[in-house]
């Protein structure tokens, strides 16, 4: 179990300690996926005062992302290819051409995806020079590293990552296939992506002191990860490998998966490959996360395993959930967070009262 420090820490102090298993004034508190759009909107309607930040409303510990922009410069041009009164399909700036419902917010339909085939992997690696300064923000400067340095916020840097970006390359359906029909390429575009990850990401992470840095997968589905082990330790674990050293050679002590799904066969291969965090912990794919401290132990820092559903019904079945997950606190290493983006089916008021739960447990006012 962590000590209390005897003094109030800053956000920056409290999470690095707390996420070193060493004595902090409390855990930190995030929602660290957020909220829907539409999950805001209802709240409106149900107390949360107009105009007034959900995330200051409810008083969470204060983070922020250097924003280093990892898409295709130059970006594909929109287009709206058709359209009617509950949907539009549309070519994004990605690329991607999908249907869009207009009146709730969901995951698109993905219908086609720019690369299928090493031609159109040829065009498309050009829109990603790592050199670029289009990829930094026009504030970029000594002024706001030293900004980023001095700040009493947590900072951090998000990134896709290999398996995610192929997807957003190909589709899932092409990729999967691809990892058969034409390895070569699969290896050549992981293979390059950890080149571009590194160098595109070289200014911050020699400069800024990053308190972690997040690498998008979204790799896994409810029963298990979307490509075998095997694939993974042949296709991505080496370039894992290769940005992590990177980023641990420059002082990131932190560094993130956020994947959905059961992600438990690949558990082991993110740690050996330099990963030592994992978020968000779907408790709806079986993921758990008392299971998971027993298992890995200090060795695997943990994000978030709050079933929204248990928020969703509220009254015992939330209460019960809370108990049996925040006593990972006491010892450190865990963050208390919703497991995925809260959804438009949790009521403003079971939300403030899971809020208020972790709340007293943490003994915050």
């Amino acid at each position: 179990m962590h000590q209390r420090a005897s003094r109030m820490l800053s956000y920056r102090e409290r999470f690095r300690r707390y996420m070193s298993f060493k004595d902090a004034d409390r855990p930190p508190f995030y929602e660290f996926l957020g909220f829907w759009a539409e999950t805001v909107n209802r709240w409106r309607a149900e107390g949360l005062p107009v105009g007034v930040d959900v995330y200051d409303y409810f008083n969470f510990d204060k983070r922020e992302m250097v924003p280093i922009d990892y898409g295709p410069i130059p970006r594909f041009v929109p287009k709206t290819l058709e359209e009617n009164s509950k949907y539009r399909v549309e070519v994004n700036d990605m690329g991607i051409k999908m249907r869009v419902l207009k009146i709730s917010t969901s995951m698109p339909a993905f219908l086609d995806f720019p690369v299928k085939g090493r031609n159109d992997w040829e065009r498309m690696r050009e829109r990603y020079d790592p050199r670029d300064l289009r990829r930094y923000p026009k504030t970029w400067s000594q002024e706001l590293v030293e900004y980023y340095n001095e700040t009493d916020r947590v900072v951090g840097l998000s990134m896709p990552g290999f398996f995610g970006q192929a997807r957003h390359f190909m589709g899932l359906e092409r990729l999967l296939l691809f990892f058969y029909r034409d390895s070569g390429l699969i290896h050549e575009i992981m293979d390059f992506w950890a080149s571009f990850l590194i160098e595109t990401s070289r200014s911050v992470v020699e400069n800024v002191r990053l308190d972690f840095v997040s690498i998008w997968e979204d790799m896994c589905y409810s029963r298990g990860p979307l490509i075998s082990p095997k694939l993974f330790e042949e296709f991505m674990l080496p370039n894992y490998k290769r940005l992590t050293g990177f980023l641990k050679s420059k002082g990131v002590e932190i560094i993130m998966v956020d994947t959905d799904g059961n992600h438990e066969a690949i558990n082991d291969l993110f740690l050996e490959g330099g990963v030592n965090c994992l978020y968000p912990l779907e408790v709806a794919a079986g993921m758990d996360v008392v299971k998971l401290r027993e298992k890995y132990g200090r060795r695997l820092l943990l994000i978030g395993n709050i079933d929204k559903r248990a928020i969703a019904v509220g009254g015992q079945a939330l209460r019960k959930e809370v108990e049996r997950k925040v006593k990972l606190t006491e010892e450190g290493g865990y963050i208390v967070s919703v497991d995925h983006a809260v959804s438009a089916d949790v009521p403003f008021s079971n939300y403030v009262a899971y809020v208020n739960a972790i709340k007293e447990k943490f003994g915050m006012k």
